[in-house]
This record gives structure tokens, C-alpha cells and sequence, in this order.
């Protein structure tokens, strides 16, 4: 009751805190890997950066320049930043491709569905397109950037053991999973599942935690791979 109650504050809120909100947005989720505790994952955003880490300004961090087109995975202790750059996808779909929407409720910018991909459930999801689209548009600006990367991931999987369902989301289709907003809980076919658990717009930027250390070694993955993603 508790959180459907917060999900209809959020959607009330958000038709006036999206637009155009200055400075940063931040929001946090309680993820939950299958048989596993849960962890608070926080997004940091601004119109040219995208921060995901564990809650703290000083914890290690990934970071997407939205501008550059870049992802930058920092590691405090080890002193070291490995970069991935966007690259064309040299994968194609497969033969057997098939993707549909199956709309469950539907509650006006509010909807609950399930995506499908080869008759797989693979992601049930509560989305609101009015709940502040700019993170859901940078979200998936950070899906079109790593895909090249996680395409190269897939094809080193052992083909008994590669997911349809991550090929789509990660791989071909990223934004799709974005299509009807920013999504306000989900659960995956692995068992992964999120929900939101808080956010504000208007936050006053703080530079420090979108900056790349310069002391720290930098590794370009794409060069690391010979030129592959």
C-alpha cells in the first residue's frame, strides 16, 4: 500500500518537477538480484552527464558524458578509469526475432506491461512517460553507448547460454525499454528486480562527482580490444 501510495505522489509531482527543472535530478532504487540481498543504486543527472553509483559522492562511479558519447567506469582503489567509446553495432538480429508489448494496465501516462522477445516475458515494468523523461532520455542515450560493448559480451557467450532477452535490452533494442517512460518498478526473467524509492529535481549541481580523476590510469577499451568494442 505503501508504495503504490508513493507512486501516485511521484506521478502527481511529476507533470510540474519535470519540466525544465534546473540543475541536477537524482533518484535512487532498491535493486535485488535473484536470491540475493537488496542495494541502493543512485542516478546523478544533468543535461551533459549521467552518474550511477551506490549513494555516496565518494564511492567509485560510472559515468556517461552525454556530449562525448563516452562511459567512464571509475575504480578509487585501484586508481583507474577504463573508457568505452560509442562504436557501430556489427551484430545483426537473428533470423528468429520477434518483439511485442503486452499492455496489462493502462492508466493514462501510467502503464504496466509486459516486453516480450521470442514469446519470452522478459521484463515486466511500471513506466510513466511524464515522470522526468530527461532521465529516461539519458538512460537510454548510456544503453545506445555500452551497446556495442555488451554485443561484444554476447558473442563470447557460449550460444547455450545467451538470453534473447539480453540481447534486446542490451544490444539492439536499449531504448525500447525506455518507450513508455522511466520506469517506476521493474522485475526481469533472471529474477532482477527495482523500484523506486525517492527523487528530486532542482538540486544544486555539484562538479566534483561528474569529474573524471586525471591522475588515474586511464584504459580506452576499445584500443585495450585491438580496435573492437
Amino acid at each position: 500500500m505503501k508504495i503504490k501510495l508513493f507512486i501516485v505522489m511521484v506521478l502527481g509531482l511529476a507533470a510540474g518537477s519535470a519540466q525544465g527543472a534546473g540543475g541536477m535530478t537524482e533518484l535512487t532504487y532498491m535493486d535485488q538480484e535473484a536470491d540475493a540481498g537488496g542495494y541502493v543504486t543512485r542516478y546523478l543527472v544533468t543535461d551533459r552527464f549521467l552518474r550511477m553509483d551506490y549513494g555516496r559522492d565518494r564511492e567509485d562511479f560510472v559515468l556517461l558524458d552525454r556530449r562525448e558519447k563516452r562511459v567512464y567506469n571509475v575504480n578509487h582503489e585501484r586508481h583507474e578509469v577504463l573508457m568505452f567509446e560509442m562504436s557501430p553495432l556489427t551484430i545483426d538480429k537473428p533470423k528468429e526475432w520477434d518483439t511485442d508489448d503486452d499492455l496489462l494496465s493502462d492508466k493514462g501516462a501510467q502503464k504496466r506491461l509486459n516486453l516480450i522477445v521470442n514469446g519470452k516475458v522478459c521484463t515486466r515494468i511500471l513506466a510513466s512517460e511524464r515522470f522526468l523523461p530527461e532521465v529516461a532520455q539519458a538512460l537510454g542515450e548510456f544503453g545506445e553507448v555500452m551497446a556495442a560493448t555488451h554485443a561484444a559480451t554476447y558473442l563470447a557467450t557460449p550460444v547455450e547460454q545467451r538470453e534473447a532477452c539480453d540481447l534486446a535490452r542490451l544490444v539492439l533494442e536499449p531504448r525500447r525499454w525506455f518507450k513508455y517512460g522511466l520506469t517506476l518498478d521493474e522485475v526481469h526473467y533472471s529474477g532482477f528486480s527495482r523500484r523506486l524509492l525517492n527523487y528530486q529535481s532542482g538540486v544544486a549541481v555539484r562538479p566534483k562527482v561528474f569529474e573524471v580523476p586525471e591522475n588515474y590510469r586511464q584504459i580506452n577499451m576499445k584500443t585495450q580490444r585491438g580496435g573492437q568494442p
